[in-house]
């Protein structure tokens, strides 16, 4: 696997230049809208782009001939050659609402309560299994529109990504699915399982099990209240504001502080019954692991975490126990990738006019926020390894002159980092950077080293 230096702009640029639309021009259009947008990917395109350049942008985007599906093919090819040197690659799957204000009537999207407009994006972003939680790429994504507010059929959606994923020639046994409650589908479990899929994923509903070996039916949480405790883990819990949620998300998801929480892990296995309203064509029940993790001693007031973790895979011993937990909390990686798309990228506040260039949009964001998301995940997994871990020479040079503070002589990823964060507008003192200063910093070192590029060629340095 290559260093993070190799993630950057140019590198990106070069990474999703292999793409594929029937016109050769097309795909030259590409690689200079994402050599720009990933040298600043806050800036609306009209402040980013000259009249020329912004009407063949616009024209790109417009195109028939230019699909999602295009754009990020050759970032998917790059994804899957980082796979390779993984021994356990874990998808995972999430679903974000993304939202445009009413300030005009794009065509093709649904809407969104009183007003504004919205569609939803479903990712796979592949992680490293070893513990790292490296970000690997985006393995795939789809996108739907609520016409009428509901929510028929959004089900199998998760499931044919799942397919779609296994379609790009990953194998089987390497994979691991990972899913939220969002997951939680009985059908979706049949068809993972006949598929030879491993996975895991969260349950939202208390589901019905056996009791006995009669049949008897009981409830899965009368089950879970036998289960003890065979390990016990202290885990750090970010703290989740208000903000301006939806009131759904903030019942799944309810307000809370940043704690140190203590977890207990405990296990059995389950026959689930086949629900009454799902098809007869499905398994009558399923044989199924059961994860239950609930805290211990919560502060008075705060929720005490649980969750209930439905998995193909073995835990017999406590190192099995744990690793898939942490398979699991692996989840908020996706998470970290929608607020660099929304926040670092600035996808939201677009102006395109409908559904469709939208779609291409989102689709050559994806890599330049997934690049994001590396850059300051490898800063904080291993914030003592040399700062040209993630930054090539020349950006560190540059980094040198024109950081706020002066960088030590032997700098840091943890440095570099402060350091980019700070060429944003961050200060110290306000804590950890946000994505919003990262992306402000990361575009202006690439301008300057462009510049400090063009300098040496002419000799001025």
């Amino acid at each position: 696997m290559g260093s993070p230096a190799a993630e950057h702009a140019a590198a990106l640029a070069e990474e999703m230049s292999d793409a594929h639309f029937g016109d050769a021009r097309l795909s030259k259009r590409q690689t200079k809208l994402v050599q720009k947008l990933a040298q600043a990917p806050d800036k609306s395109f009209p402040s980013l782009l000259s009249d020329s350049e912004l009407e063949a942008a616009y024209r790109f985007f417009g195109n028939d001939a230019v699909t999602p599906a295009a754009i990020l093919a050759p970032h998917v090819r790059a994804t899957l050659a980082r796979m390779e040197a993984e021994p356990v690659v874990l998808a995972i799957h999430d679903t974000t609402t993304l939202s445009f204000r009413s300030d005009g009537q794009r065509q093709g999207l649904g809407r969104l309560r009183s007003s504004g407009q919205t569609f939803f994006a479903h990712f796979t972003l592949a992680v490293s299994g070893d513990g790292t939680r490296r970000p690997l790429g985006v393995l795939d994504l789809s996108t739907h529109v609520r016409d009428d507010g509901t929510t028929d059929n959004e089900h199998d959606r998760w499931g044919e990504q799942v397919e779609r994923v296994a379609v790009l020639g990953a194998a089987p046994h390497d994979v691991v699915h990972v899913m939220d409650r969002e997951g939680d589908d009985y059908g979706l479990f049949a068809q993972l399982l006949s598929a030879g899929h491993r996975f895991v994923i969260r349950l939202a509903h208390n589901r019905l099990v056996e009791a006995d070996a009669l049949g008897a039916e009981a409830k899965l949480e009368q089950a879970l209240a036998h289960v003890q405790a065979v390990a016990v883990r202290e885990v750090a819990l970010s703290p989740r504001p208000a903000g301006n949620r939806s009131p759904q998300q903030k019942r799944l998801h309810p307000p809370r502080a940043g704690r140190l929480a203590k977890l207990a892990l405990g296990s059995t296995r389950v026959t689930l019954r086949r629900p009454r309203s799902q098809p007869r064509e499905l398994p009558a029940t399923l044989s199924l692991r059961v994860v239950r993790v609930w805290e211990i001693e919560p502060p008075p007031g705060e929720a005490p975490v649980e969750w209930v973790l439905l998995t193909s895979e073995p835990v017999e011993s406590v190192e099995q126990l744990t690793q898939l937990v942490d398979w699991y909390r692996a989840r908020w990686m996706v998470e970290e990738l929608f607020k660099a798309l929304k926040t670092g990228c600035a996808y939201e506040k677009r102006q395109i006019e409908d559904l469709h260039g939208l779609r291409n949009v989102l689709a050559l964001f994806a890599p330049i926020a997934w690049q994001l998301l590396l850059l300051r995940s490898e800063a904080r997994r291993a914030p003592e390894q040399p700062a040209t871990a993630v930054l090539t020479p020349t950006q560190l040079e540059v980094l040198r002159v024109f950081a706020r503070k002066p960088l030590p002589e032997n700098a840091t990823a943890r440095d570099a980092f402060l350091a980019i964060a700070g060429l944003g507008g961050h200060l110290r003192r306000n804590g950890e950077p946000g994505w919003q200063t990262l992306g402000r910093g990361y575009e202006q070192l690439l301008t300057l080293v462009q510049g400090w590029s063009a300098a040496r060629e002419v000799g001025k340095i």
